[in-house]
């Protein structure tokens, strides 16, 4: 039998308030901590990811951030590398031609709730092979920033909005142009 996928609540404070399995965080809406990465080529294209139609949330749509839901517990940089590996092959601790740069955080609400999720964001730069996991994505395209733009509707909500400011505070950093 699986384990069960255990997550941490946490309020406006980032503190956590309970802990709770990964569906009744799903079905009550909690807020929690989230990881969201871009990932950027050396030509300044931008990893897409297609969700598959099994995912918990936002089946079926594009993301434009590498993450996901932090473990209860879980360090929340190790959480961030962990879904980049798992879900698109790419382990930046191996490859040292990546810049991984932590970027902050940025509290976003639901759209559906008063919930949010506590996004801790990221900037992955360099030049990779990646290989997707099929339970999670269904596939991978590397787009210009105006042809992400261009994929605004048909992204998960949350994805886009910490895309919007990862890449607001990197420019910001004048780590992109």
């Amino acid at each position: 039998m699986a384990k069960m996928e255990m997550v941490d609540i946490v309020n406006r404070d980032d503190e956590v308030v309970d802990t709770v399995p990964r569906a009744v965080m799903r079905a009550n809406h909690l807020p929690h901590r989230s990881t969201y990465v871009v990932v950027m080529d050396n030509s300044g294209r931008i990893l897409v990811e297609l969700r598959t139609l099994t995912k918990d949330y936002a089946p079926g749509v594009f993301d434009a951030c590498v993450g996901g839901v932090v473990q209860s517990g879980e360090d929340i940089d190790h959480s961030a590398k962990r879904e980049l590996f798992e879900e698109v092959g790419i382990d930046v601790d191996s490859n040292r031609s990546l810049k991984f740069t932590k970027l902050g955080k940025l509290c976003i609400p639901y759209a559906i709730s008063d919930g949010f999720v506590m996004a801790q964001l990221y900037l992955c730069q360099g030049d990779c092979i990646t290989s997707r996991q099929p339970s999670e994505v269904s596939g991978i395209m590397m787009l210009s920033y105006q042809e992400l733009l261009a994929l605004k509707d048909q992204c998960a909500r949350d994805s886009f909005i910490a895309f919007e400011e990862i890449y607001k505070r990197a420019q910001e950093l004048k780590l992109i142009v």
